[in-house]
């Protein structure tokens, strides 16, 4: 007795397969995710009392560091300009300089 089977059939195997494989995938994952969420359950009542204290500060802190933060940019921006100044005194030091070493090597030169 000889048997056959059509493409339609091998495909439809296959498809069945494939469902039954990502049927199999999706339960662990639940089950996974399902444990997950037991575990944070535990977690949160736990630390009841300790998230209830720490809720009100949340805000006060970022209020405070939102108040850092500019007071930070403009002590940043304070710096970068006395850098700016320093820089062009820099700058003026070493034109000085140099006019000074010209001076000083017409007067050596005249000396000779």
């Amino acid at each position: 007795m000889q048997g056959y089977i059509t493409f339609g059939q091998l495909g439809l195997l296959i498809i069945f397969l494939l469902l039954l494989t990502v049927g199999g995938y999706v339960i662990v994952t639940l089950k996974n995710v399902n444990a997950a969420v037991k575990d944070i359950g535990a977690i949160l009542k736990e630390n009841k009392d300790a998230l209830n204290l720490a809720i009100p500060n949340i805000a006060m802190a970022s209020e405070n560091v939102v108040a850092l933060t500019s007071e930070l940019r403009a002590s940043l921006g304070e710096a970068s300009r006395a850098i700016g100044t320093a820089d062009q005194i820099a700058t003026y030091a070493v034109v000085i300089g140099e006019a000074a070493k010209a001076l000083i090597g017409v007067f050596s030169a005249a000396r000779k």
